[in-house]
């Protein structure tokens, strides 16, 4: 199991944007083979999301990144998200860490 925090700020005035595009689109990652969890949290600002995720492995959320890069007609790819958003997304892999 991996735990990846995905962590991004929409761009100045485009928060309603960045909701709307992330509700379209997130049912896709939840229903992705692999995909156990996900969960989205905002900061106080209200500009910053994290989107927690549980997968079967890295490998499989890597899998779904690759998907995510070119998902053909009618699923929002990256670049989609990437107009929406200030800069890159922080993207943090965790492991059970056995205790």
């Amino acid at each position: 199991m991996t735990l990846v925090i995905f962590e991004i700020e929409a761009r100045e005035g485009g928060v309603d944007e960045l909701k709307a595009a992330l509700k379209g689109a997130l049912p896709d990652t939840r229903a992705y083979p692999g995909c156990q969890e996900l969960s989205v949290f905002a900061d106080p600002d209200g500009k910053t999301f994290m989107i927690v995720e549980r997968w079967d492995s890295k490998e499989a959320y890597e899998e779904y990144l690759a998907w995510r890069a070119d998902p053909g007609p009618g699923f929002a790819s990256l670049a989609v998200l990437a107009s929406l958003i200030v800069g890159e997304p922080t993207i943090r892999y965790l492991e059970p860490a056995g205790l």
